[in-house]
């Protein structure tokens, strides 16, 4: 058999240690991202429930700084880079919005029902949607060609 045999299996090209380091730091900068966002929201969320002054509202079952982490948490789970980041996606929306609705019900000056209802939605709605806008992987392939499209 010679040197180049047409019915030989392919030998895959050699990849460099270079391709995997990027691949890695890649990786890396995008779950530490999820998780920044996540204490990002954590904080936010933590200083809006300070601004409740209803008693009524400041009876919750959780402390408020560990429901403040549990939906940071829930938000850097869900913006993992990971098959099962979905797990956070899934608890994210109702929480949020429940928090965020008695948040905007029990500010000093509340606002009325109607509203307090749209906006604690739109609150939940961004943040499961940029939850899922992380955890997505990009389009294009970082490592393929520049410029190169497929057919349109």
């Amino acid at each position: 058999m010679g040197a180049r045999d047409p019915l030989a299996a392919p030998t895959p090209p050699e990849r460099s240690d270079d391709v995997g380091v990027k691949a890695r730091r890649r990786r890396l900068k995008r779950m530490l991202s999820a998780v920044l966002l996540g204490c990002v929201v954590a904080a936010y969320t933590l200083g809006a429930l300070g601004q409740r002054v209803i008693a009524e509202d400041q009876n919750d079952l959780l402390p408020v700084p560990l429901e403040a982490l549990l939906l940071g948490m829930a938000f850097a789970v869900g913006s993992l880079p990971v098959a099962w980041s979905i797990i956070g996606r899934i608890m994210l929306p109702v929480p949020s919005f429940l928090l965020y609705f008695t948040v905007l019900i029990g500010k000093n000056a509340p606002l009325p029902f109607y509203a307090a209802f749209a906006l604690s939605g739109v609150y939940s709605a961004a943040l499961t949607a940029l939850a899922r806008h992380l955890a997505d992987r990009p389009v294009r392939s970082k490592l393929g060609t520049r410029g190169a499209r497929g057919p349109a």
